[in-house]
């Protein structure tokens, strides 16, 4: 008790003169703040993005694309073999006995941004007559559908606020090739809606693509329907394609660009926080340089070398925890929800919200309390070897 007294004793005496270093400490605090709110706005956009992605996935909806194709854009299907999946087992077929199947093909196309007048990438998606059946999520929002083999779009919300020529009823070109928007769509924020979605029919013939489809979409009729198209797609060698369940598809896709962006992220919070360390280290060797007399009287008087350690260590952590709360605070004003874009593996832009949680805050506060405890460690080491005839002679 005597211990945890003293060790009390000298911290908030460190707090109390941290007045007469306020500027160097205020400077700990904001690298300590920047260094969290970084390290956020990554881990941030890495959830964001996976959430965008997986939120979307359904088990119910299988991908078929040519084999070794790991993106839709990198796929290719034969019409032959289009109509060999038609008859596969385990596909939900309407009364009127037609698969619910849709044969799609995305085009990259360029538009610009409202805000940086920038050019982009997004993805015009070609879809066949069953493609929102397949995507039930979907809802016009204003407007309406495209028509069968005119040249309509619909657009996805997202893409519509942040990009030029996207709003209703505006027309807009890709090539050679004139388009009216008919319709603004959501889609419960999934990635769909950075999408730009036609008829198939339509986007192949103005395209120059006669007959070329990437993917194929369709309803699997039950809980086993999957491994029953696997079976019959490996048993069939005139069938060079690949399945997957809509929510794997998603969730490979999601899995390699959050890796990306969190090989980027820590890498650069880490060299941040070995700055904020350096900072951490100046300014409690000048706390302590600026306390030497005070030290050394009170460890004259009798307190121990660990009180007087633990009060200049404390010192450092509470102030790299106080940047570490401000920084917590900002990135849930200004990063949670915050509308961003990034470039899926298909090389075209996918619009996300930053989305914030536990976890994210409490990386954030062990990072900040790394900071503290290594850079308060030193000069808390040196504040015990401070020699006690200053005590006497009040000269350093």
């Amino acid at each position: 008790m005597n211990l945890l007294r003293q060790c009390v004793a000298i911290t908030n005496a460190n707090l109390r003169s941290l007045g007469r270093r306020q500027w160097i400490s205020i400077s700990l605090v904001f690298s300590v703040t920047l260094v969290t709110m970084i390290l956020l706005g990554f881990l941030a956009m890495a959830n964001g993005f996976n959430k965008t992605l997986t939120q979307m996935g359904s088990e119910d909806v299988a991908i078929v694309m040519g084999l070794g194709a790991r993106s839709e854009l990198g796929s290719s299907i034969a019409p032959p073999h289009i109509h060999l999946l038609e008859e596969a087992p385990g596909l939900v077929k309407n009364p009127q006995g037609t698969t619910v199947l849709s044969a799609e093909t995305i085009v990259p196309v360029d538009v610009l941004g409202k805000q940086d007048h920038l050019p982009a990438t997004v993805s015009l998606r070609g879809i066949g007559a069953h493609g929102l059946t397949l995507r039930p999520s979907i809802k016009l929002v204003s407007g309406r559908l495209f028509t069968l083999g005119a040249n309509e779009l619909i657009v996805g919300q997202r893409l519509s606020q942040e990009y030029e020529g996207l709003t209703l009823n505006d027309t807009i070109e890709f090539g050679r090739s004139r388009w009216k928007i008919v319709g603004i769509f959501e889609a419960n924020g999934s990635v769909f809606e950075s999408e730009l979605l036609s008829d198939v029919k339509v986007v192949q013939i103005l395209f120059n693509r006669p007959n070329q489809v990437q993917s194929l979409r369709a309803q699997l009729a039950g809980p086993n329907s999957l491994e029953q198209l696997t079976s019959y797609i490996d048993a069939n060698p005139r069938l060079p394609v690949r399945v997957l369940s809509e929510k794997q598809y998603f969730s490979a896709q999601s899995e390699r660009v959050s890796q990306i962006i969190l090989w980027l992220g820590w890498p650069i919070s880490l060299v941040m926080a070995l700055g904020a360390i350096i900072g951490a280290l100046t300014t409690l060797y000048s706390s302590v340089s600026d306390r030497q007399v005070e030290i050394a009287t009170v460890r004259a008087l009798g307190f121990s070398r660990i009180s007087a350690f633990v009060g200049t260590w404390l010192e450092g952590l509470l102030l790299t925890l106080v940047g570490c709360f401000i920084g917590l605070c900002a990135a849930l004003l200004l990063l949670d929800g915050w509308a961003a874009s990034t470039v899926g593996t298909d090389n075209t832009q996918i619009a996300f919200e930053l989305k914030l949680s536990f976890s994210m805050a409490a990386n954030a506060v062990l990072l900040a309390l790394l900071v503290g405890a290594i850079g308060g460690g030193l000069p808390a080491l040196h504040a015990t070897r401070i020699p006690l005839r200053l005590a006497m002679t009040r000269r350093s």
